[in-house]
């Protein structure tokens, strides 16, 4: 019942473009995360954790914090160099207002 509950009630009230941008940032960086997380908790603990020897919970701050850090700055980078190469396409309700400012 909890899981039903939870999955209609995420449908109902979080399944909503809210903001563009944010959408587009948030739920696009979704799966980028989910496929490069693994990396970064790697470079972290070779790099940081492991030689300063740090305890669990440091370190599991410093992961987290450090590995969230760099994939969202990563894929905000990302989507930047993406949308200068490839433009996003304007709506024709936008064209329309743009060509109607400019007259």
């Amino acid at each position: 019942m909890w899981l039903y509950f939870v999955t209609w009630s995420m449908h109902a009230i979080a399944n909503k473009k809210f903001n563009d941008n944010a959408y587009k940032y948030v739920a696009g960086s979704a799966l980028y995360a989910y496929v490069s997380h693994y990396f970064f908790i790697v470079l972290w603990g070779v790099t940081i954790i492991r030689p300063y020897q740090l305890t669990f919970i440091p370190s599991l701050f410093v992961d987290f914090i450090l590995t969230d850090s760099v994939i969202f700055i990563s894929y905000v980078l990302f989507v930047f160099i993406w949308e200068l190469i490839f433009p996003p396409k304007q709506d024709a309700e936008e064209k329309g207002e743009e060509q109607q400012a400019l007259l």
